[in-house]
């Protein structure tokens, strides 16, 4: 069974729910915008997060690197537990 990220998009109703299984490396790349890289070859492997500025360059970075931590060591009751992430996300990009 997957486990998944599920977040909150600023102003849309349904939530972002990525696959946590599947994730290789998360790094932000700037403090506005959070990458997620996925096993395989393809250029579309990568999921950009655009977000409100976060002025220490790494909170988003690190929330969603506990938040795998978390979700790696927990039972599979929740798969996909509601996130609430320091920064509101404001869009998201396949790369």
């Amino acid at each position: 069974m997957n486990k998944y990220f599920n977040f909150p998009q600023s102003g849309v109703t349904t939530p972002i729910v990525l696959n946590a299984n599947m994730v290789e490396s998360i790094e932000q790349t700037s403090t506005t915008e959070t990458s997620f890289f996925y096993a395989g070859a393809a250029a579309a492997d990568k999921v950009t997060l655009t977000h409100a500025a976060d002025s220490t360059g790494v909170a988003m970075q690190n929330f969603f690197v506990a938040a795998l931590v978390d979700l790696m060591s927990t039972s599979y009751t929740n798969a996909a537990p509601t996130l609430t992430p320091p920064n509101v996300v404001t869009g998201l990009a396949w790369n």
